[in-house]
């Protein structure tokens, strides 16, 4: 009888906790869950390059010139976080009024606070979110806030983001754009002559207790460097393998600064459906692929205990809000002890740990666009055959209704949106096959009787 009783009290609060997911819009991609959770193995093959789509090199600089670009981040001395929000309302057409400046989950709003869009990164976020990555990890709502959090905290270029840095950000990244030793790298990796200047380039400190869940880095055609082209738009096309006659092709160079500590860099060098390759990476060491094409991610950083985050009176509302963030990390040099140098993170004002630099993965990334020939460059330059959003979604609609997706190519777009990232979004097959999808979802919640129940198998916060 308690047997029952206990079972019968564990099925409402389940209940009661998804009724509250599903009022949050969780469950309004639940074929996309799907998809994510088991694989179909459709993906198209460009999707599975092997070994040839990534490559490590040892002591790339001379030790002082690395010594100099860690004292130049140390000047710096400021990491600040929140995605830079869309200046403009995405042009595709599933956009949507918001009253309050708030968004249904996966949803982030505009510059102007008043307009909803898909969001961006809904392929990264949705994975870790249901599955938790190949390796399953079992994250609680808050927790994860805890880890997407870590993402948004770079210090990036100036053409990201030129009113949040100084004089002395700005400068940082020149020299190291202008590096021939780094264009005589990518060259020599991609076998393509012709490179454009990194379109990206950031630094990125992961301190202990934080990670990178697998991903696939968004890719590049022709025509779709408008800032209004939605990225979830540009992941789908990435995924479909439909418009690999447009494709730019890219690199992704990656200097790492600091002695690794766990926090090791994996990749799908032999496609989605086998495990990971995982890569030791120290001080000076360089890792290069073709990270638009190829499944990658980096391990957490020490253990979980130590995640710096404080998430209490933190909403899921965050999740849906990214560009609105409280995080930074920042060096503190009048707590240097011992010549050690500290950094902390901070919640406004608030330090909420400090960290020695060694303890940290720190690592700067730039992404290079790659040509074949002055011809290919000159298409691309030129714009001579581009892309318009037309042209993609009038390719994408004919082939859901090849695929017997769609009946009718009359459809909102808001409904062809969440149909598109549901139809063409694939990920790998997460290692933990008996139940791949994330329960501790429903953590935060539950009950605290049920909360203690849970807590040593979820990763809460």
């Amino acid at each position: 009888m308690k047997t029952t009783f206990l079972a019968a009290g564990l099925a409402i609060c389940a209940g009661l906790g998804g009724m509250r997911l599903h009022e949050a819009g969780i469950f309004d991609f639940a074929r996309l869950i799907l998809n994510e959770a088991y694989p179909s193995g459709a993906d198209a093959t460009h999707l599975k390059r092997g070994k040839a789509a990534f490559t490590k090199l040892t002591n790339f600089l001379p030790e002082e010139d690395l010594g100099k670009w860690i004292d130049t981040i140390h000047e710096v001395g400021f990491l600040a976080a929140g995605y830079p929000r869309r200046p403009l309302p995405s042009n595709f057409g599933e956009a949507f009024h918001t009253s309050d400046g708030s968004c249904p989950f996966l949803y982030e709003v505009d510059e102007t606070g008043t307009l909803c869009s898909l969001f961006n990164h809904i392929d990264l976020i949705t994975y870790q979110i249901f599955i938790g990555g190949h390796l399953g990890l079992k994250f609680s709502v808050k927790a994860l806030m805890a880890q997407i959090t870590q993402y948004m905290i770079k210090l990036r270029t100036p053409v990201q983001d030129a009113g949040m840095y100084n004089n002395t950000a700005i400068n940082m990244f020149k020299p190291l754009m202008e590096d021939e030793r780094i264009h005589d790298a990518v060259r020599k990796f991609t076998g393509m002559p012709i490179i454009e200047p990194p379109f990206p380039a950031h630094v990125s400190i992961l301190p202990p207790g934080t990670l990178l869940h697998d991903h696939l880095d968004q890719p590049n055609f022709r025509g779709m460097d408008n800032p209004r082209v939605p990225r979830w738009l540009i992941k789908v096309m990435g995924y479909s393998g439909l418009f690999e006659r447009w494709r730019v092709r890219d690199c992704t160079f990656l200097l790492y600064f600091t002695q690794q500590k766990d926090g090791q860099f994996f990749s799908f060098t032999e496609g989605p459906y086998e495990p990971p390759a995982l890569f030791e990476a120290h001080a000076n060491d360089v890792m290069m692929g073709n990270t638009g094409d190829m499944w990658h991610g980096i391990r957490m950083v020490g253990s979980w205990e130590e995640n710096p985050y404080d998430m209490q009176g933190k909403t899921i509302k965050m999740l849906s809000n990214m560009t609105v963030n409280p995080w930074t990390l920042r060096y503190l040099p009048s707590e240097a002890q011992g010549g050690e140098r500290l950094w902390g993170v901070f919640d406004g004002e608030r330090l909420l740990k400090s960290y020695r630099w060694d303890e940290m993965r720190a690592a700067a990334q730039l992404r290079y666009r790659t040509f074949a020939s002055q011809e290919e460059y000159d298409v691309y330059a030129q714009h001579t055959d581009d892309l318009t959003v037309e042209q993609v979604v009038e390719t994408l609609v004919d082939d859901l209704v090849a695929r017997g997706r769609l009946k009718s190519k009359e459809i909102p777009r808001d409904r062809l949106a969440k149909l598109l990232v549901s139809e063409y979004i694939r990920f790998p097959k997460t290692l933990n096959t008996s139940f791949p999808l994330n329960w501790c979802l429903v953590y935060d919640f539950m009950p605290s009787f049920v909360q203690t129940a849970m807590a040593s198998h979820c990763m809460t916060k």
